[in-house]
């Protein structure tokens, strides 16, 4: 299974690297747990890092990187999904404080290398949660790495 992961330059260099979210937390971990934000197509990957990204112009925007990570094969059916249905109905909503605690469990214990979880803007897509420490976690592949051109229309929203 192919997953997507935008970065920022410079920090392109190593889509693998957990230490953003470790430092910083994000909707599904707290600081001090880092795992790795990854999206199930481009095109979500995309949009969850504009939906993160303050208020610019597109000349303003420093240079984007996709990368394609491929998970191995063998675990493309150990993939943990969680549905809107199974999860809190503050989800989408919730505080950071609230929302961090509700995949405690597999932050500290991971039982699967990733956790599905719908997308804030887009329930029905997903993004795949991946745990570093998570013994498959090192057998990741980075297959792709190009930069992105975004197209100006985007920025008037």
């Amino acid at each position: 299974m192919d997953v997507y992961r935008i970065n920022k330059e410079p920090y392109h260099t190593d889509p693998l690297s957990v230490i953003g979210s470790h430092r910083y937390g994000g909707r599904w971990n707290p600081k001090g747990i880092g795992i790795l934000y990854t999206s199930r197509t481009p095109e979500l990957a995309l949009l969850e890092t504009l939906v993160h990204l303050p208020p610019t112009t597109l000349s303003e925007l420093p240079q984007l990187w996709l990368s394609t990570l491929h998970l191995p094969d063998e675990l493309e059916n150990a993939v943990f999904w969680l549905t809107p249905d199974r999860l809190p109905h503050y989800w989408r909503t919730g505080s950071l404080a609230e929302t961090q605690i509700i995949l405690t469990d597999w932050l500290l214990d991971p039982f699967s290398l990733a956790i599905a979880v719908p997308s804030a803007i887009i329930d029905t897509s997903y993004n795949l949660l991946l745990h570093p420490q998570h013994p498959a976690f090192a057998r990741i592949e980075v297959v792709a790495q190009r930069s992105l051109s975004l197209d100006g229309r985007l920025m008037k929203y």
